[in-house]
């Protein structure tokens, strides 16, 4: 056969005799390098999260859902009075327990656990000293703390949904005050843990891991109290869910609650003027920095309640290996 009948046959779309139709004929992957698809709703595989990737996510992107939060808050003339009615009456509380300033702690006095749960042990260890006494004071603010919270997202996500009343609001909170409770509780179990392992890992990388400790907690729980709100399912089932939730893929769930941590952290509290004197008596000026400060946890609370509306339904109910066994 001459060369150039050679190359007449490997050219594509070379007709056998007789008329018979071109055998199409396609290279096979190795399931190696094959590259499952993954369809909107499905449990992630480990460390899925991190990497948007081709998925379709059904969690808005995050500069949205802070305007949508900011949007519903700034809306809400009952939620606004509610929190700045709170945060006076909570700091007043404190004052009148012992607490002896620094004022600046006004900055995080509503803030979202585990920032506010960080605070509650600070405080009652500040007040009552290490050991029994601070530790109970400390469980004493976290339940506190977790009816205030349920109030709150009850007022937020009937804000969000647009219908029924702010008394509708309350008492969806309140139901879901369970919930709020154990997630508060976890907070603190959690930094707990860390604030007797992390000392060994030296002041560099225990402060790292204190910080990552805070992210963790706040990554995994932060739907929980919506969730509660908005399904009403039990405790354990509602936490699962959200830490669902928190490891689906696409959502950049991680780097918005990085953001939050180290937002309200160290920006904030170095921002308040005056924060650091002694004293019990915030000026104007503090005062009005508080004001601010608790608008911008409100807004948060409202894009994380925002984003769980909008993917609620394609959260898996079951983990991966249920759902592939």
């Amino acid at each position: 056969m001459s060369k150039k009948r050679r190359k007449a046959k490997s050219r594509s779309g070379y007709r056998a005799p007789g008329g018979a139709a071109p055998q199409v004929i396609e290279r096979a992957v190795p399931a190696s390098r094959s590259r499952p698809t993954r369809t909107r709703g499905e449990a992630p595989s480990a460390l899925g999260f991190l990497s948007r990737g081709n998925v379709d996510s059904p969690f808005p992107p995050i500069p949205q859902s802070i305007a949508r939060g900011a949007l519903a808050v700034g809306s809400s003339f009952v939620l606004l009075v509610t929190a700045f009615v709170l945060e006076f009456v909570l700091w007043v509380g404190l004052v009148a327990l012992g607490l002896e300033g620094p004022p600046g702690r006004l900055v995080n006095l509503l803030a979202l656990p585990p920032i506010s749960t960080y605070f509650d042990a600070l405080n009652g260890v500040t007040i009552y000293g290490f050991g029994g006494a601070g530790f109970g004071a400390a469980t004493a603010f976290i339940v506190v703390r977790s009816l205030v919270l349920a109030v709150v997202v009850g007022l937020v996500v009937e804000t969000l949904e647009g219908r029924g009343s702010p008394l509708e609001g309350v008492r969806r909170g309140l139901v879901a005050f369970p919930t709020v409770l154990v997630t508060g509780i976890l907070a603190l179990s959690l930094m707990i843990v860390g604030s007797v392992i992390l000392p060994v890992l030296g002041p560099g990388l225990g402060f790292l891991g204190s910080v990552l400790t805070l992210v963790a907690a706040l990554f995994f729980l932060v739907y929980a109290p919506v969730a509660a709100v908005r399904e009403g399912r039990p405790i354990q089932e509602t936490i699962r869910r959200s830490a669902r939730a928190a490891m689906m893929p696409g959502s950049r769930h991680l780097l918005f609650c990085m953001f939050y941590i180290f937002l309200t952290l160290p920006i904030l509290v170095a921002l308040a003027p005056n924060g650091n004197l002694l004293g019990v008596n915030p000026s104007v000026g503090m005062w009005a920095y508080g004001l601010i400060t608790t608008f911008v946890h409100l807004t948060f609370l409202a894009a994380f309640a925002y984003r769980w509306i909008q993917a609620e339904d394609e959260v898996p109910d079951k983990p991966l290996r249920s759902r592939t066994r």
